[in-house]
């Protein structure tokens, strides 16, 4: 019954682990290695934490899950698109800009740092740069990166306190007159003889620099009809990873709210490829750790059961044969004999036997015979004229000498006699 007990303590406690351990797992923040800007990573190029910032703000946070010419939210929303993964086509772009001119607010973020984009069959020139061409816009890598100084080229309350930016790229916007100039940027970026997209830019009433340093500009206005569009040349200034140094947020908290609140703000998600799937329903890599810990809690279970079963009946070990000191000693100045060292045997065993001596009886090994002798009969019954004789004797032997067999062994006797002696408390009767 006992046992039984203690298994299910154990079992208990393992359980317990378990569900604190998993419930701690459950309230951490899930790390995905996807290197995309969509509103649902959490990872560092991830754009979560502004989404966050919005709903905390009191906004409606919307995922757009289509192409962008089934975009069709009221004209006071904010349609936000960081970093496409593929490109947009052209009736998309045009639908885009429709919905600017009736009074849309579009903010664009791009990261322009790849030229080529991956792909099944062959690499493509990325969508950031194609998104660009078609606003009548280059990225050029020209400024410098991490924490810069900002201007407001153009006063506005998008530049409203922001002084200071943390950027991860040194691209920088500046506008195209003509495809032909947007081609040879591309070929430039390009350098071989490949096949380049052909872009036609929308139309757009004026081209206002909001954001700029001493290299370029980091956010231009176009403006379109009755609408805007926001361009930002490095979608990492609203990234998890840079969004809370410097002025970022302040910069993001003034796109959002240039013309007030907006009804909505709404993250495009299509072009991440989340067409199909809801992002609330994605698994990340985290969540594997879940099974494992199960798994491995389940398995330290069984281990622990069966370490407190006994299976059948306990079988007592052998008992070890117990050597005497006299044996002991006697093997060991074998050893030394065998080696012809038997001189150094002795002196070791003497070492070792008047060091013995002097932990009884506090004095030093290097005391007198006599007086060591006298000092272990006060504490031992033992015959102190015997016990100096024998210390005389090995004092005198030379390490280097040879010593006859017959009086090794006597020697090694009478050592033996004297350490039975003091582990006995007392002497049996002997002439030695």
């Amino acid at each position: 019954m006992r046992h039984w007990r203690a298994v299910a303590v154990i079992l208990g406690l393992v359980l317990f682990f378990a569900l604190v351990t998993g419930y701690l797992v459950s309230r951490s923040p899930q790390y995905d290695l996807n290197a995309d800007h969509a509103s649902f990573r959490t990872n560092e190029w991830g754009t979560k934490a502004l989404r966050e910032l919005c709903e905390r703000n009191g906004l409606a946070a919307a995922t757009h899950r289509r192409p962008w010419d089934e975009f069709a939210a009221p004209a006071r929303a904010l349609l936000c698109i960081f970093d496409p993964n593929f490109g947009p086509n052209k009736r998309e772009i045009e639908a885009l800009a429709e919905w600017a001119k009736n009074g849309g607010h579009v903010l664009v973020a791009v990261d322009t740092d790849g030229v080529f984009a991956l792909n099944p069959v062959r690499d493509h020139i990325d969508a950031n740069h194609v998104l660009l061409g078609y606003l009548g816009l280059i990225s050029d890598r020209r400024g410098g990166r991490d924490s810069i100084a900002v201007t407001q080229p153009t006063p506005s309350s998008v530049g409203f306190q922001v002084t200071g930016l943390m950027v991860g790229s040194g691209e920088r916007l500046a506008r195209i007159d003509s495809p032909e100039q947007f081609t040879a940027h591309l070929r430039k970026l390009v350098n071989d003889d490949r096949e380049l997209p052909v872009v036609s830019p929308v139309e757009v009433d004026e081209y206002v620099p909001l954001l700029a340093d001493e290299a370029g500009v980091l956010v231009m206005r176009l403006k379109v009809g009755a609408g805007i569009i926001d361009v930002l040349s490095d979608a990492d200034i609203l990234g998890n990873a840079r969004i809370g140094q410097a002025d970022n947020a302040l910069l993001a908290m003034n796109l959002i709210y240039c013309r007030g609140a907006p009804t909505a703000v709404h993250f495009d998600e299509y072009h991440h490829g989340r067409a199909e799937r809801p992002f609330a329903d994605e698994r990340l890599p985290g969540a594997a750790i879940f099974p494992a810990i199960w798994a491995g809690l389940i398995c330290l279970a069984i281990y622990l059961s069966g370490s407190f079963w006994r299976f059948g009946r306990p079988v007592p070990l052998p008992p070890e044969p117990r050597r005497s000191l006299t044996e002991h000693i006697q093997a060991f100045a074998g050893l030394y004999r065998g080696a012809q060292a038997s001189g150094a045997a002795v002196t070791t065993i003497a070492r070792r036997f008047e060091c013995r001596l002097a932990a009884l009886t506090g004095l030093s090994p290097a005391a007198a015979a006599d007086d060591l002798a006298r000092a272990v009969a006060r504490t031992a019954d033992i015959d102190a004229a015997a016990l100096s004789q024998l210390l005389t004797e090995l004092r005198s032997i030379d390490p280097d000498a040879k010593l006859p067999e017959a009086r090794l062994l006597l020697l090694v006797r009478r050592i033996a006699y004297f350490e039975e002696a003091l582990n006995d408390g007392k002497l049996p009767g002997s002439n030695l």
